[in-house]
């Protein structure tokens, strides 16, 4: 018992020293800002640096809630990279590294499904690690929004993209995508009604893409997909917030018999 009780003590220094770690660590791989040129998918996917771009997600004195909104969909855009592939999980960190949290970690391998590459609850979260596809893109801009008393949702378009629809407190909405810095001036139920409305948002997707680009989408393809049902998508993972305070009670836990015994031990000395 003495054994177990000094392994289990040392299990717990360990994990303690492993999240100190994390506190001076960062997500975010500074390669994603080179990365395009490896995948030659969308042109100028970051041109913005992580430390630049937490600065600029402040409104501005003046800044009305369209231009906050519109700017802030623009910054995501320009700084956070559209990528998932599989071959990049432990590259870019899209299996949560255990320096961040051990837990999440150790749940890729239990449930690689929802673990493997694993999209964030917590936006600050996402726009650290800086790659995603349109969802994490929009669960940053939805969270900044929030942040600075704005209404915003996520939608799922068609079942094919992911955007944000904020509202303001004239009571319009703009449909912001951040995936790739676009927004369109009208809420969901006109777009619905008439999807030719998204077209000149969406006029210049091939501009966005190389020429060797794998199924990019296309004008057509968005102003489609608009036409089609829209329902609010939403990414929440309790396990995410309860194991961000447990990586740190766990260790202390695991601390406890030895240092109970450690000062039984001492009170016997000293009686």
């Amino acid at each position: 018992m003495k054994v177990l009780k000094g392994v289990l003590f040392g299990i717990g220094i360990f994990l303690i020293l492993l999240n100190t770690v994390g506190l001076f660590k960062s997500m975010r791989n500074d390669e994603l800002y080179t990365l395009e040129n490896e995948i030659r998918n969308r042109k100028n996917d970051v041109v913005i640096r992580y430390s630049d771009l937490k600065k600029q997600l402040v409104r501005l004195e003046g800044e009305s809630e369209k231009d906050f909104s519109v700017r802030i969909n623009s910054l995501i855009h320009d700084g956070f990279s559209h990528y998932w592939k599989k071959e990049g999980i432990d590259r870019f960190h899209m299996r949560v590294p255990a320096w961040e949290n051990y837990l999440l970690y150790a749940a890729s391998f239990v449930n690689p499904k929802k673990y493997e590459r694993y999209e964030f609850t917590n936006y600050k979260k996402n726009l650290e690690r800086g790659v995603g596809v349109c969802s994490a893109h929009s669960i940053v801009l939805k969270g900044v929004l929030n942040d600075h008393g704005i209404s915003a949702e996520l939608l799922d378009v068609g079942g094919r993209h992911v955007v944000v629809r904020a509202e303001y407190a004239d009571k319009s909405a703009f449909m912001l995508d951040p995936d790739y810095g676009i927004y369109v001036p009208y809420d969901t139920a006109a777009v619905t009604a008439n999807p030719e409305l998204v077209r000149a948002s969406y006029q210049n997707m091939a501009d966005l893409y190389y020429e060797d680009a794998v199924d990019p989408y296309t004008t057509d393809f968005l102003v489609e997909i608009f036409g089609k049902h829209k329902h609010t998508y939403a990414v929440i993972n309790k396990f995410e917030s309860i194991s961000y305070v447990a990586i740190w009670i766990i260790p202390f836990l695991l601390m406890l018999p030895w240092t109970l015994s450690r000062r039984r031990q001492l009170n016997r000395k000293i009686g």
